[in-house]
């Protein structure tokens, strides 16, 4: 069984509550550096076409269908090449399709280097962020969202039916869950980025206060999903050969629906802890949050956080 510590996420939750956007925006900023890590290929399931890419600043997937792949999310800029090589080894099609969770970089760097995707799909306030950033200036505004989701979106039918989810501010205003119904998986991009802390983008709307809530909201509506694929965790990856940058592997080890609901509880519990000491005029940081969480596969524990000695109001 394995284990996950929470006691350094919960640090880095209050150092994101309590100092706001600067600590924000210096974790986005590294989330967003080029990636080192070499980006593979596992099949969710041998029977299926839908894929799991890690490495190159985050977690994509790939849904490998007759009439055009379906990517989501395109990496950090410079990660088309791996991206389509990758794709290459199970496919003969082109990348028609792209679904951006958020703005970031990691989750949007690629788009430009696939320029047969006819439609490149976003929430309303995510087009509106990548609409502010240089690398959609100029020419490069073909590749910015030219279909948008406001709550819900429907994509095909049968087994590749995918539901494109947005249920509230977060990481930032605007980032889409993805579910695939039929293959009882879904995708949740940075709301849920691993068994770690959430890093809030101030600055592109996201919010501390609003993520427990809107975890709550996606729990509640979405059923009957056995496998979170989260927008981060690498454990999830189950290499047979580690010196292959492009061979698949099967069986890989995404979360379950229980660890969402785990973390969310986190979350919520966190935010209380800290607003119940600042309503009580003490620094955010004296609060003392404490749960330990269990599920089948995976326990996590979160343990008393750091002290700071700075106050703020969460946001």
């Amino acid at each position: 069984m394995r284990i996950f510590d929470l006691a350094r996420a919960a640090r880095i939750a209050i150092g994101a509550v309590v100092a706001g956007a600067a600590i924000a925006a210096a974790a986005i900023a590294h989330a967003q550096a080029p990636a080192t890590q070499p980006i593979r290929m596992q099949t969710l399931s041998v029977y299926d076409i839908l894929y799991v890419l890690t490495g190159g600043g985050g977690n994509t997937l790939a849904l490998m269908r007759d009439d055009g792949v379906v990517l989501i999310d395109t990496k950090n800029p410079g990660s088309g090449k791996a991206l389509q090589e990758n794709i290459e080894s199970v496919s003969d099609k082109p990348v028609t399709t792209i679904v951006n969770t958020n703005a970031h970089a990691n989750r949007t760097g690629g788009n430009a280097e696939f320029p047969k995707a006819v439609q490149i799909i976003a929430q309303e306030h995510t087009k509106a962020n990548m609409q502010k950033m240089d690398a959609f200036k100029g020419p490069n505004a073909r590749f910015l969202p030219n279909k948008t989701v406001a709550d819900r979106m429907t994509l095909f039918d049968g087994p590749d039916r995918m539901e494109l989810y947005y249920f509230g501010r977060g990481h930032t205003d605007g980032d889409l869950i993805v579910v695939f119904p039929e293959k009882r998986v879904a995708y949740f991009g940075d709301l849920f980025p691993a068994k770690a802390a959430p890093v809030i983008d101030v600055a592109n709307g996201g919010s501390a206060v609003e993520l427990p809530k809107t975890l709550a909201r996606a729990i509640a509506e979405i059923k009957g999903i056995a496998r979170v694929v989260t927008g981060h965790d690498t454990t999830i990856a189950v290499m047979a050969n580690g010196a292959s940058g492009s061979a698949i592997f099967a069986n890989p080890r995404p979360m379950a629906w229980k660890d969402l609901e785990e973390y969310a509880d986190f979350n919520r519990d966190f935010l209380a802890a800290v607003q119940e000491a600042m309503k009580a005029g003490k620094p955010a940081a004296d609060a003392r949050p404490h749960c330990s969480c269990r599920s089948a596969t995976r326990r996590t524990t979160c343990r008393t956080p750091a002290r700071t000695s700075r106050r703020s109001t969460p946001s």
